[in-house]
C-alpha cells in the first residue's frame, strides 16, 4: 500500500449501498482503503485488518504527566500551562522500550495517520491481549469524528500491579468504521494532529470560577459593609 502523509479521503469514491449505522466488514474496509475513502497508513502488516476493523500500532512519541512542577491540573487554563504538565520524550524503534509503571498514565499516539470522509466514524478500542495485562488505551477518546485527519493519541494507564512493557510499532488498539449521515467535516483542535496537541480551555469551568470570584468578592464586600455598621452602632 502507498503512503501518502497528511492525505485526505477520496471523494471521487462511488460508495455501494451501506445502511447508516452499519459497521464496516473486512471486505467494505479493504475496498474504502483501495478507494482511499478511508485512509489508515501505513499499514505494516496485511494482518492487521481483521473481521471488522484494523489494528493500531503503538508510536514512539509519549507524554508524561510531572507531578512536582503544579499543585494541579486547572481545566479552565490547561491549554497554557499544558507544557509545564507534560514532558515529552521519543524512544527509538527497535532499540528502546517503555515501561509504564503501575497505576501511571501517559499520553501516546498511533503510528498510523488516519483521515476519514465526512460520513463515517471511527471507533477506537484497546486490544484484549494487551487490556488482559492491565492496559487501558483510552479514558474517554472512543469516538473519532467524521472528517478527522491525523494521528489518534492513546491515553495510556496501567491499571495493573506490575510494570508494562511498551514496544514501539506494537499493535495496542483497534478501529472500526460506522457509516452516519454525511455532515460537515471535524475541524477541531485535533485536525492535521502529528503530535500530541494541548487541549484548548474549559470554558465553563473558567465561567464557574468567574461567578465563585464574583460571589467572594460580593460576600467579602458584605461582611465588610456589615463590620462597618456594627461598628458604627456601638461607637454610637
Amino acid at each position: 500500500m502507498k503512503q501518502n502523509n497528511l492525505s485526505s479521503p477520496s471523494k471521487s469514491y462511488k460508495k455501494e449501498r451501506v445502511s447508516q449505522g452499519a459497521v464496516l466488514s473486512k471486505e467494505e474496509i479493504i475496498r474504502a482503503l483501495s478507494n482511499r475513502d478511508i485512509v489508515v497508513e501505513p499499514i505494516l502488516d496485511h494482518r492487521q485488518i481483521n473481521h471488522v476493523s484494523i489494528d493500531l500500532r503503538l508510536d514512539t512519541f509519549f507524554g508524561e504527566f510531572r507531578t512536582a512542577r503544579k499543585s494541579h491540573i486547572d481545566p479552565a487554563k490547561i491549554k497554557e500551562d499544558y507544557r509545564d504538565y507534560l514532558e515529552f520524550i521519543v524512544i527509538e524503534p527497535m532499540y528502546d522500550v517503555y515501561y509504564l509503571q503501575p497505576k501511571q498514565f501517559v499520553l501516546a499516539q498511533t503510528f498510523e495517520y488516519i483521515a476519514l470522509p465526512n460520513d463515517v466514524t471511527g471507533n477506537l478500542e484497546g486490544k484484549s491481549s494487551v487490556a488482559r495485562g492491565g492496559l487501558t488505551v483510552q479514558a474517554a477518546a472512543g469516538l473519532v469524528d467524521p472528517g478527522f485527519t491525523g494521528h489518534l493519541v492513546f491515553e495510556l494507564l496501567n491499571a495493573g500491579q506490575m510494570p508494562l512493557k511498551l514496544c514501539p510499532l506494537m499493535k495496542i488498539a483497534k478501529i472500526s468504521f460506522q457509516r452516519c449521515t454525511k455532515t460537515k467535516g471535524y475541524k477541531g483542535t485535533y485536525r492535521m494532529q502529528v503530535k500530541i496537541r494541548q487541549p484548548e480551555n474549559d470554558n465553563d469551568v473558567a465561567s464557574i470560577d468567574e461567578v465563585k470570584t464574583s460571589r467572594s468578592a460580593l460576600a467579602l464586600k458584605k461582611q465588610e459593609l456589615w463590620e462597618t455598621n456594627l461598628r458604627a452602632s456601638y461607637s454610637g
